[in-house]
């Protein structure tokens, strides 16, 4: 059995951490892990090395010393904290997303010989989702033409495809739908931002209610099946220098979120209304620092330390759309990557009752 080794970076982030989890379930994969902060996840066999992928010269040191590299997953990113949504056209975070990825990439190639594969992580704003003024053709697809300005998705595909030219390893790019997974301080877990508003709700004694007005259209993408799918497009040859779309494969509306993780908690569901998750998070924020003494959770007992930047993010979920725009955010086409023989899918509804119980297993939110 010919032992393969991966770089994951981006390990203490929602889809990191799976692909952590996945490796180091296999013995025939050496695994490092690559993150500021520790992650999440059990590390299991897995070495983790504590690294700033903006510092060049840390990555140049660190990386170049490690040797035997046949994979990289990249699934590190950088947001702005201040303003996550204007972060996404700011030039100098589309330079630094880019430099980042350039840090670790470079000394790796000069450093094994032997690379095989480096998959890219992408997301719906590599079609313009976040642009209002940009016309969208519903669904997604891979070979739809870039949006015009900057887009730091586009600086990193340039830079891999360029370095690969005529090289033996090959490259893959998922783009995913809104992404669900266990992960804390993360920069757009919209999912745990609705189990936290419930499991408030729930320590308060009170219902979980519904966003009322027109609901949003969705199609996550849970981490465990982009784990999945790194591991395949790392090996399958139909994968080799390739986009690819990944969606659970259900569609649904982005209000019924809200019902589906109610019944996972045991909770009853209360009337539809307009809800700020913001606002209403905030309102109960004082239960918190009680909740995790009172059932040793394992988390910050600082809500924005536990939620990250998700919060400025997570009311696209209960926003009531105007219908013209309730695929605003974008329905993807996944034919591609099906065509290329990768089948798998997890229906949304399973993804919502694994995920509420990877955060309870984990101790970051109540049993």
């Amino acid at each position: 059995m010919t032992r393969k080794k991966v770089i994951v970076a981006g390990a203490s982030g929602l889809v990191g951490g799976a692909a952590l989890t996945r490796f180091t379930n296999r013995d025939d994969w050496e695994v490092i892990a690559v993150s500021r902060r520790p992650p999440l996840v059990p590390l299991g066999n897995a070495r983790h090395l504590s690294i700033d992928l903006s510092d060049r010269d840390e990555c140049a040191r660190v990386f170049g010393e490690i040797h035997d590299v046949t994979h990289i997953a990249y699934a590190a990113l950088n947001e702005r904290s201040d303003d996550l949504i204007a972060g996404w056209s700011d030039p100098s975070q589309i330079e630094k997303n880019e430099s980042m990825l350039v840090n670790l990439v470079d000394p790796v190639i000069q450093g094994n010989p032997g690379l095989q594969h480096i998959l890219l992580l992408q997301g719906g704003k590599a079609y313009g989702v976040h642009l209002p003024d940009h016309d969208l053709k519903v669904p997604l697809q891979e070979d739809a033409p870039r949006h015009p300005g900057e887009n730091f998705y586009y600086r990193q595909q340039d830079y891999i495809a360029d370095l690969q030219s005529g090289a033996s390893w090959s490259w893959t790019i998922l783009r995913t739908g809104g992404i669900w997974g266990a992960a804390v301080g993360a920069n757009m877990n919209t999912f745990l931002v609705v189990a936290l508003f419930a499991a408030l709700r729930k320590e308060a004694g009170l219902d979980m209610p519904v966003p009322s007005g027109f609901s949003g259209y969705m199609e996550p993408t849970d981490v465990d099946l982009i784990a999945e799918a790194i591991e395949w497009a790392g090996q399958a040859p139909t994968a080799r220098n390739q986009i690819f779309n990944i969606t659970n494969g259900d569609i649904l509306a982005s209000h019924d979120v809200f019902e589906m993780i109610a019944r996972e908690l045991g909770m009853a569901v209360g009337e539809k209304r307009p809800i700020d998750l913001g606002q209403e998070i905030g309102a109960l924020a004082h239960l918190w620092p009680t909740m995790v003494e009172k059932y040793g959770l394992r988390v910050t007992s600082d809500l924005n330390e536990l939620l990250g930047t998700s919060l400025q993010i997570a009311g696209v979920l209960s926003r009531d759309f105007p219908p013209e725009e309730a695929v605003r955010w974008g329905l993807l086409s996944t034919i591609k990557i099906r065509k290329a023989g990768f089948h798998s899918c997890m229906s949304s509804e399973e993804s919502v009752k694994n995920n509420i119980s990877k955060y309870q297993n984990l101790n970051v939110l109540p049993r």
